[in-house]
């Protein structure tokens, strides 16, 4: 569980379980940090017990916290084994370069991992993602976990057997925390990198759900893309995205003798790599997306290496704090509140879809829905960014997803740039499916009305 806080006065916050089998570590910190929370089941017999964490500091407005923990004991061989799906890709489809693998798996009591494999032969473990299946939550409420149940993988199909080239059947196993094993799903695709014509390539560091924190994050990448084209050696034509917002470009054209053995050949296979400096400061602590794009000198371009990462630094986030932008924001609003908002049914989104250039220079109107629920619609394909316009001096605006009736954060991934009024969202592997958000809009004037979206992810391939 992550504390996070922002202000000017760091917390001095304390936590605690209110029952013996509940224990937390560590009960005290200053500013933003991280509690384990760890289960005593000892001299427990079968059934259900309750409990609660208290997080408090009496200079926090919204002190104490309190988070409510059920624990289910089950007598020997009670348990269930873990269902659940293998959503995308799609099922035949022909595909190149880098693929997000989708699904989702729950448990009686845990699913500890979901296993990638090509037919008999491992690939790797796809990584859970909170808020990222709100279908599922939703349907299965009794269950634990359930706001993680959606699992992704990105799989950079050059890295199978034959260079990524012929017909493969991958495979998505659950394997539970009593060492059940399911198979929750196969696809059965054809992989074309021979004839592909976008670059291509993967984001080393920071690892797929790893940490970074600090002013000089070094954010490693590679790029090559297919002959006889060449990317740009000084860099220019690649970008890093985190959160959905540009934030700068890697230095490039660094040798690294594993890529250029693996790749030879390519006009950039002696200098695929490069590198990005990450101010993490800047950034509230918890989950993020990162992603690379890249243009080649044909104009082929392409997406490479989305996934997610977690910051963690000591404190709050001054500089984020400063430009008014971020999703750590006090939920002002409930969701009856918004029953008596008025629609934004007069002022159109400007919608922008992807990374490229052509779509960044070539914005549509989102009007809401004809059949009068207003909701305005949007549908963007897996990993693909979007970026929503919702008005211009604004005087605040807040955001939410909305799951089960009530009101949660943005997704990971998200960004609300109060300032510019804008929401970015780059959603990572794993988001597939209808999610619905409200946005909360304050013009000069001091009115508030909103706007309702739904945004739908669909396959990739």
């Amino acid at each position: 569980m992550i504390i996070r806080y922002i202000g000017a006065v760091p917390l001095a916050w304390t936590a605690a379980g209110d029952t013996s089998w509940l224990n937390v570590s560590p009960t005290s910190g200053n500013g933003s940090g991280t509690i384990t929370i760890a289960i005593n089941p000892n001299g427990l017999s079968a059934g259900t017990f309750t409990g609660a964490i208290t997080v408090s500091d009496p200079n926090a407005g919204n002190s104490p916290l309190t988070i409510p923990v059920t624990l289910k004991i089950y007598d020997n061989g009670g348990t269930a084994t873990p269902f659940g799906e293998f959503a995308t890709p799609v099922n035949g489809s022909t595909v190149s370069g880098s693929i997000p693998l989708t699904g989702w798996a729950l448990d009686d009591i845990e699913v500890k991992k979901v296993e990638i494999l090509d037919g008999v032969n491992y690939i790797g473990e796809a990584l859970f993602v909170e808020g990222a299946r709100p279908d599922v939550e939703q349907a299965y409420l009794d269950y634990p976990q359930k706001y993680k149940a959606g699992w992704g993988y990105l799989l950079l199909t050059n890295f199978l057997p034959n260079g990524g080239n012929g017909v493969y059947t991958l495979y998505a196993k659950a394997v539970d925390a009593e060492g059940n094993r399911v198979t929750l799903g196969s696809k059965t695709i054809t992989c074309d990198n021979a004839h592909a014509v976008k670059p291509f390539g993967a984001i080393d560091t920071p690892m797929q759900g790893g940490m970074a924190s600090g002013k000089n994050f070094i954010n490693w990448g590679w790029t090559l893309t297919p002959q006889h084209n060449i990317i740009p050696i000084d860099g220019s034509t690649i970008v890093v995205w985190i959160d959905g917002v540009k934030t700068g470009q890697p230095s490039y054209n660094i040798y690294r003798e594993d890529i250029a053995a693996l790749f030879p050949g390519y006009a950039n296979s002696n200098g695929a790599v490069g590198y990005f400096d990450i101010d993490t400061s800047s950034y509230t602590n918890g989950v993020h997306t990162i992603c690379w794009t890249v243009l080649d000198n044909a104009g082929n371009g392409d997406g490479i290496g989305s996934r997610y990462f977690t910051i963690m630094n000591p404190g709050s986030s001054p500089a984020q704090e400063a430009d008014g932008d971020g999703i750590d924001m006090p939920f002002a609003f409930t969701l009856k509140d918004l029953e008596s908002f008025p629609g934004q049914s007069d002022a159109p989104g400007k919608v922008i879809k992807g990374y490229g250039k052509d779509e960044e220079t070539c914005p549509y109107e989102l009007f809401p829905d004809k059949d009068g629920d207003g909701i305005n619609r949007v549908s963007i394909k897996e990993l693909e960014r979007i970026e929503i316009q919702m008005g211009e001096n604004l005087s605040d605006i807040q955001g939410y997803m909305i799951i089960d009736g009530s009101l949660r954060p943005l997704p990971i991934g998200a960004t609300l740039a109060k300032k510019a009024g804008k929401f970015y969202w780059s959603p990572g592997p794993g988001f597939y499916g209808k999610y619905d958000f409200v946005f909360l809009i304050k013009d000069s004037g001091g009115q508030w009305s909103k706007k309702m979206i739904e945004i739908d992810i669909c396959p990739a391939w």
